[in-house]
């Protein structure tokens, strides 16, 4: 449709005794590189975001005073305004504008609009790419919003426009596209959000309410962290840190071994424990997680069955060794600004505790393997009643008959500081084993060898053999790199005989093979006392 040229020709620039008019409006020419310039500043005094916000603000006002003035200057229908705004963004010498698709419909009084078209010359690109280069996003903000404030001040609807290319991404010219809200849907969010923006001084004050706020939350995890430190201090074990977590949030909590076994709690009745434990192990059924050392390597929350579980791991000397967790039935009770910052503050005092916990194993763990070197080495010669005196100040009653077992461990990698790391590893597991099973054993180690005493009340119900195959199978999941094969002595009713018990258990290890894992020295019978070293009085015997 042809426009009429009165229309324009009234808004036309006009100079009048130094003044600039369009149409009844003062106006005034500014250089490009001074807008440019301006962007320039506010991007860094106000950072990109607010600057977008900004200047679409801006452009929206100018396109809406254009609107104004064309409704005051001409009496054309809905399209016709609208096809005005192209010629009068060039007239600004903003950009070279054109429209390619304008569609216009009315239903219950109100309007729909849809337009596309392409920017070209666009200042905005040019100053943004010489000031910064090229940009991986659209940045003629001032132009989307003058368009968006002409169309919706013509039409009385918030219409927005979008660049969905544009030259200051290097493309060769900026395409548009524009619609009323209703049609853009939730696209069209974050441009309506730069309408609504709130002034500077209310986001001041509100970023100094969430600073008070934080400082707040953080006065209060130092105090439940200095609690928790006075509590490692004295030398109290998991269960005071976690009644002390407990009493100043309120919170139940758990703290579990890799295995998802308690080792101590807050807050949550004892018979409730097994239900936590299947609906996390239900959920890792749900989700890829195959070992218990991946269900979580940072602080994460979960959502379990009947329970949401807040839950970070417990590092010790770089390895996960454990879990602890917030327990929530309702997520109100759920602060992700203080609760992730306790939960990880306890994991870190928790692996204090393990780590003292830990030490005093090891060393209780050492002397009991040096007790074992002494009844291996006494011999018939020893103090009988000594050695049994001294097992029983251990838990370990040796007036019992006993078994001594040797396992081979045989690496595939020759690498001398990984064989020694995993034998580490190894005795730990045995010694956890043992611990959890309530089987007090007496462990240790020679060469490659890991030498196991064993009373025979302890392996009753399964028998020794069964009892060390399963060991090995449970050694050998662990350990997928180590080949494990045991030996087993035959009964010992004398401590006196622990010497020829383990050369017996020594004989049988060396029969071992990937065939039958676990040989005892009994099933070997005359052939054991022939394949034994240095074997003449076992001959005779």
């Amino acid at each position: 449709m042809n426009k009429p040229k009165s229309v324009l020709d009234q808004l036309e620039l006009k100079f009048d005794n130094g003044y600039i008019y369009m149409g009844k409006s003062r106006s005034m020419i500014v250089a490009t590189n001074a807008l440019g310039l301006l962007r320039r500043d506010l991007i860094r005094d106000m950072g990109f975001e607010r600057m977008k916000g900004f200047l679409f603000r801006y452009g929206w006002n100018l396109g809406r005073q254009d609107a104004k003035e064309l409704l005051n200057h001409a009496n054309c229908t809905v399209e016709e305004y609208i096809q005005y705004g192209p010629t009068l963004h060039t007239m600004k010498g903003h950009v070279k504008a054109r429209c390619t698709f304008l569609e216009v419909k009315k239903g219950n009084g109100k309007y729909q609009v849809t337009m596309e078209g392409y920017w070209s010359h666009s200042y905005e690109a040019e100053e943004h790419v010489r000031h910064f280069g090229i940009s991986s996003i659209p940045v003629c903000f001032t132009l989307s919003g003058y368009a968006s404030g002409f169309v919706s001040e013509i039409i009385g609807e918030k219409t927005i426009f979008k660049e969905m290319a544009c030259q200051g991404m290097g493309k060769e010219q900026c395409h548009w596209i524009g619609k009323t809200v209703e049609l853009w849907g939730k696209e069209v969010e974050q441009e309506l959000c730069y309408l609504d923006e709130s002034p500077i001084v209310e986001e001041l004050a509100a970023t100094y309410e969430k600073l008070l706020e934080e400082r707040n939350n953080l006065k209060f995890v130092t105090a439940v962290h200095k609690k928790l430190t006075e509590e490692i201090i004295k030398g109290n074990n998991l269960d005071s840190v976690v009644h002390q977590v407990f009493q100043a949030t309120n919170i139940p909590v758990l703290i579990e071994n890799l295995h998802l076994h308690p080792m101590a709690y807050a807050g949550i009745p004892s018979d409730e424990l097994e239900q936590y434990k299947n609906e996390l192990v239900d959920y890792l059924g749900k989700n890829p997680f195959c070992q218990p050392q991946a269900i979580v390597t940072s602080t994460h929350l979960l959502h379990l069955r009947h329970h949401y579980r807040l839950m970070t791991p417990i590092f010790l000397q770089n390895k996960i060794v454990g879990y602890c967790s917030f327990i929530y039935h309702d997520l109100d009770q759920f602060n992700a600004s203080i609760s992730p910052m306790i939960l990880e503050r306890l994991a870190s005092v928790s692996s204090v505790c393990l780590l003292n916990e830990k030490t005093k194993l090891e060393s209780y763990e050492r002397m009991k393997g040096f007790f074992l070197e002494e009844i291996i080495n006494a011999g018939q010669q020893g103090n009988y009643h000594d050695l049994i005196m001294k097992a029983g100040l251990i838990g370990v009653d040796l007036s019992k008959p006993f078994y001594i077992c040797v396992l081979d461990c045989r690496f595939q990698e020759d690498d001398l500081s990984k064989e020694l790391e995993l034998q580490k590893e190894i005795l730990s597991f045995l010694t956890a084993y043992g611990n959890e099973q309530k089987q007090n054993m007496l462990i240790g180690q020679r060469a490659k060898h890991l030498i196991l005493l064993v009373t025979e009340d302890q392996v009753e119900k399964a028998g020794i053999q069964p009892w060390l195959s399963k060991m090995v199978e449970l050694l050998s999941s662990q350990f997928s790199s180590v080949k494990f094969y045991g030996g087993i002595s035959s009964k010992v009713n004398n401590v006196s005989y622990a010497g020829d018990a383990y050369k017996e258990a020594l004989t049988s290890v060396r029969v071992a093979s990937k065939h039958q894992q676990i040989i005892s020295f009994e099933s070997l019978g005359v052939v054991g006392v022939l394949i034994n070293e240095k074997n003449e009085q076992e001959v005779k015997k």
